[in-house]
């Protein structure tokens, strides 16, 4: 009962704390070090998806559009107990863009490398049977992105800035295929917050970015690499077509 009780309520976190929109690393939704045990990593992800630029006092449209972001990150586990991980990650990350269709410019951005990217979060062993381990992952994740933004050739190109914070919560299975191979994946929910600020010709009005939550599912691959590294790799997809890939490799440390 009371696992059901947990797992419920940290759904309900994910599906109203709306807070960065390009798709973090999950992980295997358990327990990954033992308790009182270290583990340090770096990770990757590549995200391609949509997100909605809302008007400001200004402008009477709201704006979809495309993104691919990259980030990296260090990453530092602990072993909270026999049943919960937690970690937080810094790092760096970049967002290319557009072109934002119906805008009278039609801009497109091309981002630099900022850091920091950084965020933190859980893992928890929820129950076991056999092969198969039950559990969850909470996490949240901000990150800054600055780049060059496109304009008419008779415009000055200018620059943006954006500030994105996000929430992601999975549930699910790790299988161990092997001694040395483990199968994971399962459901989650994403939600998202954001601002955008553009800079061309010294203005630089500030749209909000929608908040909105996205449904999807991730299948991922984790590997044994000697007696106390591990490396994973997966894959995410969103219900409305967007997507990410996401890897890395931890180091377990007594």
């Amino acid at each position: 009962m009371y696992k059901r009780l947990f797992l419920g309520m940290l759904f309900m976190v994910g599906l109203l704390c709306t807070s960065a929109s390009a798709l973090d690393p999950l992980g295997p939704p358990a327990a990954t070090v033992d308790k009182g045990a270290w583990g340090i990593g770096i990770e990757s992800s590549y995200s391609d998806l949509e997100i909605e630029r809302l008007p400001n006092s200004w402008s009477s449209a709201s704006r979809t559009v495309d993104i691919e972001m990259w980030k990296v990150y260090a990453k530092l586990v602990y072993g909270v107990s026999e049943n919960v991980t937690g970690f937080v990650r810094v790092g760096v990350a970049s967002m290319d863009w557009g072109p934002i269709t119906g805008s009278h410019r039609e801009p497109e951005g091309e981002g630099d490398w900022r850091f920091p990217a950084w965020g933190g979060g859980f893992a928890a062993t929820l129950s076991e049977s056999g092969d198969t381990t039950w559990g969850c992952i909470l996490q949240v994740s901000e990150a800054r992105l600055v780049g060059d933004e496109g304009a008419l050739p008779d415009e000055d190109e200018g620059n943006f800035s954006i500030r994105l914070t996000e929430i992601q919560f999975a549930v699910g299975p790790t299988w161990k295929a092997s001694d040395t191979v483990r199968i994971y994946g399962g459901p989650f929910a994403a939600a998202n917050r954001g601002t955008w600020e553009d800079n061309i010709d010294g203005d630089s009005p500030r749209k909000p970015i929608e908040e909105e939550t996205y449904w999807g599912g991730y299948l991922g691959i984790l590997a044994e690499m000697g007696k106390n590294a591990n490396l994973n790799i997966e894959g995410m997809m969103l219900a409305d077509g967007g997507w990410a890939v996401a890897g890395g490799v931890m180091w377990r440390c007594k």
